[in-house]
Formats: C-alpha cells, structure tokens, sequence
C-alpha cells in the first residue's frame, strides 16, 4: 500500500512540476539571462556597444537577478510559489521586450536587467515545491532534471538565432512569446500556497552564514566567477578568433544539448555521492573553460569545449542544489536563494572584470584565468559521506 502511494505521488510530482519547471528554467535562465550573451555581437555591431560596456550591462543583469534572490524569499514564503513563478514569467517576457525594440544602450539595458531578474524569482520556489511534491527517493533525479532547463533554453535558442541571422530583433522577440506560454503552463501547474508546507525557521544571518554553509556559499561564488564568463563572452571570442557567427551560434546551442546530460546527474550523484560527483563537475567545468581559451580558433576544440562546459555546468549547479537541500532543510526555497546570490556575487564580478581586462589581455588570457576560479572551487566541496 505504501509503495503504491509513492508511486501515485511520483507521476503527478514529475509530470505536473519537474517538466513545466524545467521548461520554466529553460525560459528565465536560456533565453531571458543567457540570450544577451548568445546575440550580443549583434547587437554590438548595430548599437555601438563596447567591450567594456557590454561587460556593465551584463553585471546590470546579474544585480537585477541578486535582488530578486532577495524578495523571492518573501514573495515564496508570503504568498507561495505561484506568485513568484508568475512574477518571473512577467519580467521574462516584459525584458525581452525592451530588448527587442531597443534602439540605443540605455532601453537594452533595461531590458537586459529585467529580464535577468526573471531567473532570480523563477528557481527557488521549486526547491520547495520539490520538496513537497516529489518523493525522497525521487528528489535528486527531479532536481537535476528541473536544473537541466537551462539547457534546454540553450540549446532552443541557439537555433533560433541561427534562423533569424542579423535579425536579432526577431530572435528577442520569439523568445517573449515562448515565455508567455510556458509562464502560463508553468503557474498553472503549480500548487497553491497551502499545499506547500515547510518547518517554520527564523530567517536570519547566521542561519545563512554558518560553518556548514560555508564551503557550499564560496563554491557558489567561485563558480559564478568563471562561469559567468563564457556566458557573457563565449560566443565574441569565437567570432573574434575567426569563427564564423553561424557556427559559433551552433557552438552555443551544442553547449545547451550538453546541458542537457545533467538530467542524468541525479543517477551519478546517487551512485559515486555527492562529493565525487561536485568535484567531478567542477574539474570539467574548469577544462572547458581552459580549453576554450587555448584553442579558441579550432573549432573540434571549441566543439568539446561546449560540451564539456555545458553538462559540467549544469551539474555543478544541481549539485549546489542537492547539497543545499541538506543545509538548508527547514526552509529549502531559503537556502537555495541564498545559493543564488553567493553564484550572483561571482557573476557581477566576472563580466566587468574581465570586460575591462579583454582589451590588454585578450580572450585566452581572460577565459584562462576563468578556469582557474572555477578548479578551486574544489576546495570547496561536500563533505565526506554525502
């Protein structure tokens, strides 16, 4: 009788949260924080934009995303999971927007800092959803695969914008219309605030910020630090090596397919533990970054890079989300914000550094140096036995 309710729990977990979350990841974090990156020597060449400039805009999108990690918490606790997803599904849509009929720096900035705000609501209330929908047995195969929807908004958007070329414009504006409905799929589908319980805790400084939490927070940061750069760059610095801007496009895509592969990261984790499979994830995740820069002209290097880098990503991030889970068990949705904003932190730093250093240095230097934030984030892994 007991395994009969898991079972009848588990179809309705997976089929009416995992998947509408997943699509709703793929939306705010692939196409509304993640786009900028993959149109942005477009919108470049059109609207004059900088290196440099380029590098603010991004930070400007990462701040947005830091501050939403910050009413989330209130909105998922005060009025549930819904409002927030909603919320994010609102911005996503209303970013992308400006974005698309931007006509100077000013009115893309905007929307590009919307937009990031987006991810910032739309990601924690699963944590908690999770945790009260799906099954213990169930949770990290449906974490990593809700984590896995960046790559499907990769992987979507990339051949997007290989269809629309130069037309960024349309590119932007396919992507609003993907997330009015998956927006409206997404809180559809959700519970109401009731049906998601969670043990009452006393959100405080020290509950965030402790000696458990804190391997977990500064391998957040390390990971934003270098990872936030391919996404803000990746695709200048294949142009710029002589890479074509369809097949840097289509190197883009790839790496959201790799994302992809994380799906199958709950299945690792459960077998190898969690520390193993973190600290795999976060040596690869280092060796795409390193590959890139050293062979960013040789597109089989590129290629493998992309892969790499996706599904390592993708994993590290479900990782953070699993190991999070532990650290964070009275209030799930809490601490997988407070996640968010350490990973934030390092992505606000890493485009305006490495903005300001790509003029003296150089694409290999500065993807180079990325990489070794992200290897020591092995220093911070898990500890023994999970």
């Amino acid at each position: 009788m007991g395994e009969l309710a898991v079972r009848d729990r588990t179809a309705p977990g997976i089929g009416r949260i995992v998947l509408p979350g997943a699509a709703m990841i793929a939306i705010t974090f692939g196409l509304a924080r993640y786009g900028y990156g993959l149109l942005l020597p477009d919108m470049q060449a059109e609207l004059r934009i900088g290196a440099d400039t380029a590098g603010l805009i991004s930070s400007g999108a990462y701040l947005s995303y830091l501050a939403a990690n910050f009413l989330v918490v209130w909105l998922t606790v005060r009025l549930g999971p819904r409002w927030a997803v909603g919320a994010a599904a609102g911005l996503a849509a209303t970013g992308m927007t400006l974005v698309a009929v931007a006509d100077g720096v000013l009115l893309l900035a905007t929307g590009v800092v919307v937009a990031g705000a987006a991810a910032g609501l739309a990601f924690p209330p699963y944590a908690d959803v999770v945790d009260a929908e799906v099954p213990r047995a169930r949770r990290a195969l449906a974490w990593s695969t809700i984590s896995s929807g960046s790559g499907w908004g990769v992987a979507l958007a990339g051949p997007i914008a290989v269809v629309a070329g130069q037309s960024w414009r349309v590119a932007w504006l396919v992507f609003v219309a993907l997330s009015v409905g998956v927006g409206f799929l997404a809180v559809r589908r959700l519970p109401s605030r009731g049906a998601v319980t969670s043990h009452p805790v006393r959100l405080s400084w020290s509950w965030f910020v402790c000696p458990r939490s804190g391997p977990l927070l500064g391998s957040a940061v390390l990971t934003g630090l270098g990872s936030s750069v391919w996404w803000a760059f990746s695709v200048d610095a294949m142009r710029e090596a002589g890479i074509s801007p369809t097949s840097a496009r289509i190197v883009y895509a790839v790496c959201g397919a790799a994302s992809l592969l994380a799906s199958l990261s709950g299945n690792v984790f459960h077998r190898l533990g969690l520390r193993t499979g973190y600290l795999i994830s976060v040596a690869l995740l280092a060796a795409a970054l390193l590959l890139l820069g050293v062979g960013t002209a040789r597109p089989l290097v590129v290629v493998i890079a992309a892969v790499l880098f996706g599904a390592s990503y993708a994993a590290t991030v479900a990782a953070h989300g699993l190991w999070s889970s532990g650290v964070f068990a009275e209030r799930p949705s809490a601490g997988l914000a407070a996640i968010n904003t350490a990973l934030t932190i390092g992505t606000v730093i890493g485009p305006v550094t490495a903005g300001a250093l790509l003029d003296s240095a150089g694409y290999p230097l500065v993807l180079i140096a990325a990489a070794a934030c992200c290897a020591m984030g092995v220093t911070c892994a898990p500890p023994r036995g999970r």
